[in-house]
């Protein structure tokens, strides 16, 4: 068995497959009909079995089959299917049968319908899909002709192998796969059947011309004029030429072409298997939709009649042989999930030829491909809720609206675009719970996480489609508007510029993933939320900020400037300057995201990113080749994204970079030290729920941030880490923001680890050029403060160890290969097996040697109380107190403004002016179902990994929490909320309840009486 090195050739050669390179398998035979090797239609290599039949006509092929049952543990939750490939010439609304027979008697079967022409694929899964039950040993497959006589072509033939159960789809020739899945990848033939709500109505002038403005619209985005040069004709060309297509005797034939998903058929098969071999052999139709999106752009910007005629020649061969490939109405190719990627330029190649294809007679044929796929149908019946998954935002609204905007101006096409609007104003709206795509704190969600990663297609799919209706009787809501530009601004507030942080990177700690600045510049031509004004000058300057370089003193330009701007963006570019719109200056404050478990703070242009993780939120993504090591990202690390004041801030200006970095000593986080084959993740498929994959959860409510009036804030997180790896290691640790200044504070570290040191790291920092590792070099590293080249300063109180690394040699993100590079580090060693152990530092990241030397002397800060019940911090320079309360209160809290709380929860108080405070609660909780943790256990009493796909609580909306607070004295509300009033009030004390929700924070102005 082996990987076919020719493209022309068999892809793979195994005894279960059949692909009828070499004449007809001596173990087949036919009754009733003939059997012959063809050429003229092929799926796999270069000829595929020619069937031709009478009524009631069977084929039989007679081996071992090679099924395999289930496991029955559960541990291996693959299934054996049966894989085949069948052409047909004619459409016959008529129906062919497989069995499948262990001596001489029929197991088990399933009908395959031959309505179609062209190729058509099954992936039926033996002990799930069809009618009978399977048994081990079976030893014939018997095909069943229908009941009239005709021709089919078969190829890719195998008879039996193990494939990821959750994967196969239904379609118009087998609908009864899959029966019950959910996923939004493999409902397309159910969905397809769902009708819709609204009526059809007479389409009025002023329609139409909303139509005729968002196909414009639509068509500035997808296509770019240009003049053709004679590069771009060659390099056309000659891609065209590998696909080979041909027309003989009016059939097309050429290159087989797959998606890439569907080499999963040959996991089990291939000792060496490569999940991206149809792409990496040039097969896979990513690339050949790209190829159709080209030619289509040269066709439309061609002047030359005759390079016109040859684009349009080669995009209607194109077509003709794709849709003969089987990308046409009522075909899955048997395994279609996140086949979106692949087809994105199929619904934009298509829609700019649609004037050709009306020509040639094929829009209408073409539109029903493209609401096949993009499972337009969906959008019909009015949404039960707020979101969409992130990927339908991503992969299938462009496909949606391009299916629609292809249509003739009818009141169909009416219908479509009402249902369209409202899908994806509802889709904007705040999501429940883990839902996706946006929350109302500005989180943006993917795999039950805020994962910008993901964030920024599906962000690609929103804004488009807002900018698309905007000013039009089609646009979403002011709610829906507002969220995505909340989202937005969220991103551009904890990206320091564009980059995202490290541990909101998913399963990608690179340091390579980005915000998008077009999308900024989409909502500010796209109007006002409330669609008053044409432009929003919010967004136009947080775009204009993002898309130019920074006024800088010194310092490289950094690699995130947009090299070559696309149409779109000079455009916006353009329109926004000639408004009159000026770049926004760095944004300033303090942001919490409760859906994120994410604090940050912001001054000068620097950011500081804290993150947790809790019993709803996980602490990091790990894939079996993704993310190694990153286990700590989540243990409430903090990132200080800064450089020098005037200078551009990068994550190598911060002083980080992948090679070298030791993923133990994550800065922020407490974390047992272990040698990295035992901190790599130990990828599992734990519940048919998901698939290889490891995102473990705490099982404590208590993460999150608390943001005082978005200037000033803080953080607590009780840890506790999974069973599956240390599940004794316990610790409570506080962030406090305060202006200029971050303190840290940890208590309570436990864990029996008596093999490796625990620690908390201050900081571990890269020598990247050679003037920061001469600075490090000549560096004492002793006392109590400790200033970095960049600026950035830190204080701390008891024994800490610093550490030169030169070279320090890791590992890579996804890589075992050693990786090396300069390194300091600063850490408090816990030692082995602590108990009770602490910590406690500052972190000024933007100072100088004096002002560092000052703050040691006189700290502006004082530690009141840092135990497992609570940790308070005051800041005589702010005037804030910060109370992150781990525990009821069970004695007064010390202080001189709250007494004591009826719960845990976190607060700030801040005096603003003479008998006036301004008070912040929130309860980090999310409350997405309340009590113990829903953990399970095994007989040893350990947590058992489970996924959170699994969680029936995890599209829960977040319940409300009351928290009551009892001041020190007789205050008065000064502001109006409607979850704050007052319980009780007397000359010693005041008693205010407030009713949190989603970890919000809620700020209450008082004042003394």
């Amino acid at each position: 068995m082996g990987l076919a090195a020719p493209v022309s050739a068999q892809v793979v050669k195994n005894e279960r497959l059949f692909s009828f390179e070499d004449g007809v398998p001596a173990q087949m035979k036919a009754e009733a009909s003939s059997l012959a090797i063809s050429g003229v239609h092929y799926k796999d290599g270069t000829h595929s079995l020619r069937w031709t039949y009478q009524p009631g006509a069977t084929l039989a092929l007679e081996k071992d089959l090679k099924f395999e049952e289930k496991d029955p543990t559960g541990k291996d939750t693959y299934l054996s299917a049966f894989i085949v490939w069948v052409y047909n010439e004619k459409a016959v609304d008529k129906k062919i049968t497989f069995q499948f027979l262990k001596d001489g008697k029929v197991c088990t079967s399933f009908p395959f319908g031959i309505n179609f022409t062209g190729w058509r694929a099954a992936w039926v899964c033996y002990e799930r899909d069809m009618e009978g039950k399977p048994e081990t040993g079976m030893d014939e497959l018997r095909v069943q002709a229908p009941d009239v006589a005709g021709e089919l072509f078969i190829d890719h033939l195998i008879t039996a192998v193990k494939v990821d159960a959750r994967q196969q789809a239904a379609d118009v020739q087998v609908p009864f796969v899959h029966k019950g899945t959910t996923n939004h990848w493999l409902v397309i033939y159910p969905h397809s059947l769902w009708t819709s709500d609204l009526p059809l109505n007479p389409v009025s002038e002023k329609e139409k011309a909303d139509m005729h403005l968002m196909e414009k619209r639509f068509r500035d985005l997808v296509y770019l004029p240009g003049k053709v040069n004679q590069k771009q004709l060659d390099k056309i060309r000659k891609q065209y030429g590998k696909y080979r297509i041909v027309y003989k005797d009016g059939k097309v034939s050429g290159m087989p072409i797959f998606m890439v998903r569907q080499a999963e058929a040959y996991e089990r098969m291939l000792p060496n298997w490569d999940k991206d071999m149809f792409t990496k052999l040039g097969m896979e139709m990513k690339a050949y939709f790209d190829l159709m999106k080209n030619i289509a752009t040269v066709y439309l910007n061609a002047e030359d009649p005759e390079i016109k005629q040859e684009m349009r020649e080669k995009f209607m061969a194109m077509y003709d042989h794709i849709t003969d490939q089987g990308v046409a109405y009522g075909s899955c190719w048997g395994n279609i999930h996140h086949y979106g990627y692949s087809v994105r330029n199929l619904y934009l190649s298509y829609f700019l030829m649609k004037d050709v294809l009306r020509e040639e007679g094929r829009l209408q044929e073409a539109e029903a491909t493209m609401r096949w796929y993009a499972i337009t149908n969906e959008i019909y019946p009015k949404p039960e809720g707020n979101g969409i998954d992130m990927d339908s935002f991503n992969t299938q609204t462009s496909g949606r609206i391009a299916s629609i905007l292809m249509m003739e101006d009818t009141p169909e096409k009416l219908r479509y675009l009402r249902a369209f609007s409202r899908w994806i104003d509802y889709g904007c709206r705040p999501a429940p719970g883990l839902a996706g795509s946006f929350k109302s704190d500005g989180a943006a969600f993917h795999h039950c996480n805020n994962y910008p990663a993901y964030a920024v297609g599906g962000l690609d799919g929103a804004t488009n489609m807002i900018y698309l209706m905007s000013g039009t009787t089609f646009a979403v809501s002011e709610l829906a508007h507002q969220t995505v530009k909340d989202v937005l601004l969220a991103m551009r507030f904890y990206c320091n510029r564009v980059q995202f942080p490290l541990s909101m990177s998913g399963r990608h700690p690179n340091g390579k993933g980005k915000l998008i600045p077009g999308q900024y510049g989409m909502m500010a031509i796209a109007g006002t939320p409330d669609g008053k004004q044409k432009y929003d000058p919010e967004m136009a300057a947080a775009y204009l900020r993002l898309l130019n370089a920074p006024d800088v003193k010194s310092g490289e330009e950094p690699d995130y400037l947009p090299k070559k701007m696309t149409g779109m963006e000079k455009k916006m570019k353009r329109e926004l300057a000639a408004a009159g719109f000026k770049p926004e200056a760095d944004p300033q404050g303090n942001l919490a995201l409760g859906y994120g478990c994410v604090s940050v703070q912001r001054r000068s242009n620097w950011a500081a990113v804290v993150r947790g993780s809790s019993r709803y939120l996980w602490s990091a993504e790990h894939y079996l080749d993704a993310n190694f090591y990153g286990r700590y990202l989540g243990y409430g690390s903090m990132q200080v994204l800064t450089a020098r004041p005037g200078q551009y801030v990068t994550f190598s200006s911060s002083g980080w970079q992948e090679n070298g970095f030791d993923w133990n000593r994550i800065p922020g986080t407490t974390s047992i030290h272990l040698p990295f084959d035992q901190l790599r993740a130990k990828v599992l498929n734990v519940d048919t729920f998901s698939g290889f994959e490891e995102m473990l959860y705490s099982d404590e409510a208590f993460a999150g941030g608390l943001s005082q009036e978005h200037e000033n804030g803080n953080f607590g997180m009780v840890l506790h880490e999974h069973d599956k790896y240390n599940g004794s290691h316990r610790a409570r640790i506080s962030y406090h923001f305060f202006g200029d200044k971050i303190v840290a504070l940890g208590s309570d570290i436990e864990n029996v680890n008596k093999d490796y040191p625990t620690e908390t790291t201050v900081f571990q920092l890269a020598a990247i050029t050679p003037e920061e590792k001469a600075y490090w070099e000549g560096y004492a590293g002793t006392g109590n403060i400790f200033l970095a080249p960049n600026g950035a300063g830190y204080y701390v109180k008891g024994n800490t160890k610093f550490e030169k690394n030169f070279p320090q040699t890791t590992v890579g993100e996804r890589s075992v290969k050693p990786t090396s590079g300069d390194w300091v580090s600063l850490v408090f060693d816990h030692g082995k097996a602590p108990k009770g152990a602490s910590y406690e530092y500052a972190v000024l990241p933007q100072t100088d040697q004096a002002s560092l030397e000052a703050f040691a002397k006189k700290p502006a800060y004082k530690v009141l109380k840092r135990d497992r019940n609570a940790h308070i911090v005051s800041s005589s320079e702010e005037k804030l107190t910060s109370y992150v309360l781990f525990e009821t209160p069970r004695a007064a809290l010390p202080g001189e403004w709250i007494e004591k709380t009826d719960t845990c929860c976190l607060a700030m108080v801040k005096e603003t002016g003479k008998q006036q405070l301004l008070l912040t609660v929130a309860q980090p909780d999310l409350a997405l179902y309340r009590g113990p943790s829903d953990e399970a256990f095994d007989n040893e009493g350990k947590r058992i990994e489970r996924s959170i796909y699994s969680r029936p609580w995890k599209f829960n909306e977040s319940q409300e929490i009351p928290v009551t607070v009892t001041l020190k004295g007789h205050w008065e509300l000064d502001t109006d909320l409607q979850n704050v009033k007052v319980i009780s009030a007397d000359r010693k004390h005041t008693v205010l309840q407030f009713v949190c929700r989603e970890g919000k924070s809620y700020d209450v102005k008082l004042v003394k009486k």
